[in-house]
């Protein structure tokens, strides 16, 4: 897959075209920054990175605050994120597979846009899930689109500064892993998928055993089983005990009729509680009333009765009549408050004396039935068995949990082993060795010297990354690193073309500036011979030695302090 166009147009009020950029079909395609030295370190930038910053956008990254947001400053470019909202800008990138088919994504390029292939509209999984398909030809869910991208796209610093480890520190190796084993198809799109599977459930098996593990403050399940045997020991010790009180079998009915007795107390109580809180209720209300019939307010009354007979001139009944009327009212309500209250006292005075009742039997049961010594033991045995039953319940849980996971990580590794078993009789060192020869080949050119890429069978065993670079001890200048990192990405890219697999077609890199002009012109060269295309923004300054009709071929957008990227 290759990058045809990049289209950046203007939606609203009407569509208009801000960039057309046709990139050359292979071979190097440069967006050059005619910004002179002075006016760049005045951090007036015009947005020669802005470009591949929209491809990357069109590709699923995730924020189009990058192309306002600088964060060595932590400060925002105003002026581009209005202009980019007002209008509505959005992004078109046109790709083109080997058979000529060309997919069109389209990214709207202000915050809460939306994203499209061709005039379908995607969510976020939705869309990177497509994306892979047309872009790498695989439907496994691992490894991700944007944990692949990034190989071929490098922007972030993680990316640029990192041969090999060009994804966010926190990503595991079991992920990388999954990622080189697509890349250089070590192993089936399947195996590759079924083992990331496989070790991702292992994971998530131990970090619920280390959370059930903090949970309950204990170290091991050995630890639990030793817990459980001094508990079920306590126990027997515990029922012995209670089994030794001669009074178990002969009180048995007693001290049920105690517990009844108790319960019934209990309950009595509370409806007594309810019904004097009533009662409370309904003397404050006949308070109340008796207040209002006592304090009566003539004066609204009066404006009631001159309203009324503005209405009904006839009015048949005098002001008197009005207010006697009003105080048989609030007396009324008051003899029907006042009955209910004498129900509810008469209810609290049944319930009163049938809690006086229940109160001499249990009196009477205490006293001349149970020793209260015995009692009080029996008591202390049964919350110290009802809690030590408590905590073994609790424990068997947790060993119940355990095992369970102890057991699908059995089950897994079983798994595991039978798929590594399979990609054991995958051959893998003629394909990294077919890349290596070309890598070796570039990095010759640039500075020669031979790197070679590696790949550990045994990585997860002896604790190490999944691959490495051979020949790169001790540190390295970050112009040498660069290009190296460059000659790694393009003969990555020419080894993908020649055995055919299904990958991006396309290498970008920013921040070249740093690398060495020689270095610069040897890229150059072998982006010459290479069918893939080779994308980077760069200041006209870092290329002035290097054959000018070479760059006007190249150059596939030209950007100015006066003339910047969105025009603005």
């Amino acid at each position: 897959m290759k990058i045809k166009k990049l289209i950046v147009r203007k939606t609203k009020p009407s569509e208009v075209v801000i960039r057309e950029i046709t990139f050359n079909e292979k071979g190097l395609s440069l967006i050059v920054d005619n910004t002179p030295e002075d006016i760049i370190q005045s951090g007036n930038s015009v947005g020669k990175s802005t470009a591949i910053k929209i491809i990357d956008l069109c590709l699923g990254a995730r924020s189009v605050r990058e192309l306002y947001y600088d964060f060595d400053t932590r400060s925002e470019n105003i002026e581009v994120k209005d202009f980019l909202s007002e209008n509505k800008v959005q992004a078109e990138l046109i790709l083109l597979d080997k058979n000529k088919n060309i997919y069109s994504i389209r990214r709207d390029l202000f915050p809460h846009g939306k994203k499209y292939i061709f005039d379908d509209e995607y969510n976020k999984d939705e869309f990177g899930t497509e994306l892979k398909k047309i872009i790498f030809g695989l439907s496994e869910p691992r490894p991700t689109f944007r944990q692949l991208i990034p190989k071929f796209v490098r922007l972030e610093n993680t990316a640029e500064d990192s041969m090999i480890k060009f994804l966010p520190m926190m990503t595991s190796n079991d992920a990388y892993d999954a990622i080189y084993c697509f890349l250089y198809q070590i192993y089936s799109d399947k195996l590759v998928n079924q083992k990331s599977e496989i070790l991702e459930k292992l994971l998530e098996c131990q970090k619920t055993v280390q959370a059930l593990e903090k949970s309950k403050s204990i170290t091991s399940l050995n630890l639990l089983k030793q817990s459980l045997e001094i508990i079920n020991s306590d126990l027997k010790d515990l029922y012995d005990k209670r089994q030794k009180l001669s009074y178990m079998d002969i009180y048995r009915d007693e001290l049920d009729t105690k517990r009844k007795l108790t319960l019934r107390i209990n309950d009595l109580q509370e409806k007594m509680e309810l019904l004097e809180f009533e009662i409370d209720n309904i003397e404050k209300s006949i308070l109340k009333l008796s207040e209002e019939k006592r304090d009566i307010d003539f004066d609204t009354l009066s404006a009631i009765y001159n309203e009324a007979k503005s209405y009904i001139p006839e009015l048949h009944k005098s002001f008197e009549d009005m207010v006697k009327f009003h105080n048989v009212m609030i007396q009324n309500r008051i003899d029907f408050i006042q009955q209910q209250l004498e129900s509810k006292h008469d209810l609290l005075e049944r319930y009163s004396q049938q809690l006086g009742k229940l109160l001499e039997e249990k009196e009477k049961v205490t006293i001349d039935v149970l020793d209260e010594g015995l009692l009080d033991e029996l008591n202390m045995l049964n919350k110290k068995i009802e809690g030590l039953s408590l905590k073994k319940g609790e424990i068997q849980q947790s060993i119940y949990l355990i095992e369970e996971q102890e057991q699908i990580r059995q089950n897994l590794n079983k798994e595991l082993l039978a798929v590594e078993k399979q990609m054991e009789d995958e051959g893998i060192e003629e394909k990294v060795k077919r890349f290596n020869q070309i890598f070796s080949d570039y990095c010759d050119k640039l500075y020669g010297e031979k790197y070679l890429l590696a790949y550990n069978d045994n990585w997860k065993e002896e604790k190490k990354f999944p691959v490495s670079i051979a020949s790169l001890g001790g540190k390295i200048g970050t112009g040498k690193k660069k290009a190296v990192i460059v000659a790694y990405d393009l003969a990555y890219m020419q080894y993908s073309i020649e055995v055919g697999m299904k990958v991006p077609q396309f290498v970008i890199h920013d921040k070249m500036e740093n690398t060495h002009i020689n270095q610069i012109k040897t890229i150059f060269e072998i982006c010459n011979r290479i069918e893939g295309q080779y994308i980077i923004p760069i200041l006209r300054e870092r290329i002035d030695k290097v054959d000018q009709q070479y760059i006007e071929s190249s150059k596939v957008l030209e950007l100015s302090s006066s003339d910047k990227f969105f025009r603005i």
